[in-house]
Formats: structure tokens, sequence, C-alpha cells
């Protein structure tokens, strides 16, 4: 009888090794929420920045928004889907398309009440997507105060880009708001100290980040409200510190020019900082003080 020859088969085994299979469904995971999160950026539209809109256009859409009851912002929009030049910006032509705006209420109105201004699909499209690029420059805008008090009397103009010269060839990086000294100063709104001290031009200064990104800036001030230092959060309306006319010199140097506040806004931190005018949000913060 023929012997029997069994064979017998090898079966391989495969073990996973679970730290690298963690791993693995880790870097897998971040890699569809990094294309997800790209895919929604691109689909947003990019942000004004400060400084790219100027100023006296500006100026106009705030206190044609203002005064017709429409969000500004949507007056800006209409100007950017049009292609309209920045010097062909004017009160009248804001004025017109305020009127077909009167009334709005949210984003979804507005293609139905542009329809009456101009009933072009293209034209709508481009305007509901120039309004979402001014959402950075009115959260600038909005939620603010002027930083001195009502009750004080003061004067300011645009001097943003003057000529100055001590400490060497430079613009002026902000506005001056002429006031008394010792007249209070108010933070414009919510944020956290960033600087705080002397500085040679500034004086007496003090810098916040706000809450919307920007860097404001105090100077010349004659002293400070209470233990200000870095790090403290300040509220909107909150006295920091006194118009004066610090600066210009070593520390403590006064009356090197007359009292006034000194305000600046800048994006950017540290070395990066980089100014933009004022001047327009200003206007606006005035306005809405003495219109209550």
């Amino acid at each position: 009888m023929a012997g029997r020859v069994t064979e017998h088969k090898h079966v391989r085994v495969y073990t996973i090794n679970k730290a690298k299979f963690i791993r693995f469904i880790i870097l897998v995971l971040l890699t569809v929420a990094a294309a997800v999160c790209l895919i929604r950026l691109a689909g947003r539209p990019s942000q004004y920045m400060p400084g790219e809109i100027p100023a006296d256009a500006l100026a106009i859409y705030f206190e044609t928004g203002r005064s017709e009851a429409v969000p500004w912002y949507y007056l800006a929009a209409v100007d950017r889907a049009e292609k309209i030049p920045f010097d062909q910006v004017s009160r009248e032509r804001a004025l017109v398309i305020a009127l077909w705006l009167t009334g709005i209420q949210s984003d979804e109105e507005l293609p139905g009440l542009l329809k009456g201004y101009n009933d072009d699909k293209a034209f709508i499209n481009r305007a509901v997507k120039e309004a979402g690029r001014f959402r950075l420059l009115n959260s600038i805008y909005e939620n603010k105060l002027f930083p001195i008090p009502a009750e004080y009397a003061y004067t300011f103009e645009d001097g943003f880009g003057d000529r100055r010269t001590f400490g060497g060839e430079r613009t002026h990086e902000g506005t001056d708001i002429m006031a008394e000294k010792g007249v209070p100063v108010l933070s414009v709104g919510d944020g956290v100290i960033e600087q705080i001290g002397w500085n040679m031009l500034g004086g007496w200064r003090i810098g916040i980040r706000g809450r919307d990104g920007v860097y404001y800036y105090y100077a010349h001030l004659t002293s400070y409200e209470g233990l200000l230092k870095k790090g403290n959060r300040i509220k909107k309306g909150q006295v920091i510190g006194y118009v004066g006319d610090s600066g210009y010199g070593p520390e403590g140097t006064t009356g090197e020019f007359e009292p006034h506040l000194h305000f600046g806004m800048y994006t950017g931190k540290g070395k990066n900082l980089k100014a933009f005018n004022p001047y327009p949000f200003l206007l606006a913060w005035n306005d809405f003080k003495h219109s209550k």
C-alpha cells in the first residue's frame, strides 16, 4: 500500500502595527481637512485690506451709508462691481445707489434690490461677491468710539502722509486730534496692550491690539490712567490716559509742540507694522457720537 504524503500548507499571518496605523489614519484625516479648507478658501472672496481703498472714497461711503441708513459696503460693492475709478467715487453717485437699496436688511436681499438698478446677472453676481470682500474693513469700522469724549473741545483733520523731519525725513503715520492738555483719552475698542511706555517720537504712548486685529496707537500722552501694563485687557470706552505734549526727545521731554493726541492705526506686528489712514474711521466714529 503506497504511503500517503500529507502537505502542510504554511499560512501567512499578517499583524498590524497599531501605532503606525493610527498615525496613518491621522495623516489621512489631516490631509482631507486641509483639502476641504483649501476648497472653502478658494470659494471665499479675498478681503480688501486697510489702506487698499483710498481714504477719500471710504469717507464718502461711510458718510453716505450712515445718512441714508444703508450699509456702506453695499455702496462700495456696486462701485467695485462696475470698476469705477476711485477718483470718480462721489457722494452724488453713492446717493443714487443708496436709493435702490433703501431698507436693505441682509445680504440675501441685495440681488433683488439691485435688479432695479441694473438687471444684469453678471453685474449682480459681481456686486454680491464684492460685498463679501469688505467684511474686514467693516469689522474695523463698526462698534467703535471716538477717542476723545464728546463733552470736550477738539479738532482734527487729515494729516496722514504729511512731511515730518524730527528724527529724520519721514511721513506722518496718523491723525492729530488737537485738544487741551489733560483731556481724557478713550480706547476706541476692546483689545490688549502690546506696548506702553516712553518712545522718543511718541512720548508717553500706548499701543493696543484690537479684537479686529488692528494695532491702535495713542501718543504724546501726559500720563496714563491707573497702573496699565503690557498684557492688560482694555474695554471700549475705557480711559487709558490723558492728552499731552510729550515726546521728540529723551524720556520726560515736553513742550515741543501743542498738546494733542496722535492717533494711529496699523496692520501687522513688530517690525512689520504698516500704517493706514485713520481719518475716515475717525470721521465716522465722530459722526456716530454726535448723531446720538
